[in-house]
């Protein structure tokens, strides 16, 4: 377990007011005789004092954190939409249902061109991969270009990628900033599916469920 134990916050340091006179019947208070400070006391300041966590223990706690979620196994997915023509994928696993009755679904995103194109769009398409696709997984990640050239199978203005194992499609109704992400709940318009093993994610790394089983044996 990992504990966070830095805190952000401000503390105000004010001086006291000694009162020196009285107006009831008490008689006036003698000022105290004027002592001088020792050598090593600093004198009392008034202000402000700011205190910020170390860089080093917020770091620590955000990889803690990834390495506690990563034991999540999820499965895989390309998010797409369309813009001016222009088509752009991302690969993403921060995806879930939310609702039956509207059928809701929701995607989380970090700072990403997709974040920028969806308020524009309005709408995004959901592709689940199977663990034929992993090569795909890597190329919408950015991380290495898939050796096949990526082919869609378009539903109505939105293209979703062939050979996945389920289809969505999506029209944002609501949109909520959580910290680092913003969350996309989309209301499904369209859905599909076909049988085969899915395509995993888990500790940082994709793969079939034997492969991960393998993994951790």
């Amino acid at each position: 377990m990992s504990t966070v134990t830095d805190r952000e916050g401000v503390a105000r340091l004010t001086r006291v007011a000694r009162p020196t006179t009285s107006s009831g019947l008490m008689p006036p208070l003698r000022p105290a005789r004027k002592r001088e400070p020792p050598a090593a006391t600093l004198p009392p300041q008034t202000g402000v004092a700011r205190l910020t966590p170390k860089a080093a223990a917020v770091e620590q706690a955000a990889k803690a954190f990834r390495q506690v979620m990563g034991r999540f196994a999820t499965g895989v997915t390309v998010v797409t939409t369309v813009e001016r023509d222009t088509v752009h994928g991302m690969t993403a696993n921060g995806f879930l249902s939310v609702s039956l009755r509207p059928p809701l679904v929701l995607v989380s995103l970090g700072r990403c061109k997709m974040n920028e194109m969806l308020p524009r769009s309005g709408r995004y398409g959901i592709s689940v991969l199977s663990h034929e696709q992993q090569h795909f997984a890597a190329h919408f990640a950015a991380q290495k270009p898939s050796p096949v050239e990526p082919t869609f199978a378009w539903q109505g203005d939105l293209p979703l990628l062939e050979g996945s194992l389920a289809h969505l499609v999506c029209r944002v109704v609501d949109v909520h900033r959580a910290g680092d992400h913003v969350l996309w709940i989309g209301e499904v318009e369209y859905l599909d599916h076909r049988d085969d093993e899915p395509l995993l994610f888990y500790t940082g790394r994709f793969g079939t469920l034997r492969e991960i089983s393998g993994r951790t044996a």
